[in-house]
């Protein structure tokens, strides 16, 4: 199966050099292989979906979008949207894709072998995440861009608190506090 990959939203100045065809493709091939899963997700309410009509805060404008990714320098960590989300602008075959598969993708796919030259590696944030399906799929979903991007084994690094993990810090600072001025 071979989804296409269109962009919707009002055409940017050199949105061309961010949104390759051979990243087009990768998104096509991850929508592809995940999107029933991300469908399940979706249906089954495990993925994060209260947020979903913030959808364009992913950025103000489709132009925004663009100018980020050509200007800033590769960074190592981002934190994607949820994959339950929906982006809207980018459609695999005329439905919306998932936001959290297009972030991830879009980082992955333009900075990995730059940060991995510099000895770097990219880190994914996947701070409100509620259930371990949605983490096995994430898991699955690193695995298989780092194939498909003929990058090693390992070279996503997955940065992931639970809601009890953030708790437990925060005693634990409340805790230090305590201590500091006790």
């Amino acid at each position: 199966m071979s989804t296409h990959i269109t962009i919707t939203a009002d055409p940017a100045p050199r949105q061309d050099e961010v949104f390759t065809e051979s990243l087009l493709a990768f998104l096509g091939q991850l929508h592809d292989e995940f999107g029933a899963r991300v469908a399940e997700l979706r249906a089954h309410g495990d993925a994060s979906t209260k947020a979903q009509g913030e959808a364009e805060r992913f950025a103000a404008s489709w132009s925004a979008v663009v100018e980020k990714h050509l200007t800033e320098p590769p960074c190592t960590y981002i934190a994607p949207r949820g994959l339950a989300r929906l982006e809207t602008r980018i459609q695999a075959d005329g439905a919306p894709t998932s936001a959290g598969i297009v972030d991830f993708g879009l980082h992955l796919h333009r900075n990995a072998r730059r940060l991995l030259d510099e000895g770097r590696a990219p880190f994914i944030s996947l701070l409100g995440m509620e259930s371990e399906s949605e983490l096995r799929m994430w898991q699955d979903l690193f695995h298989r861009a780092e194939q498909l991007l003929d990058l090693p084994d390992g070279t996503v690094r997955a940065i992931c608190f639970s809601a009890a993990s953030i708790q437990d810090e925060e005693d634990a600072h409340q805790d230090s506090q305590a201590v500091l001025t006790g």
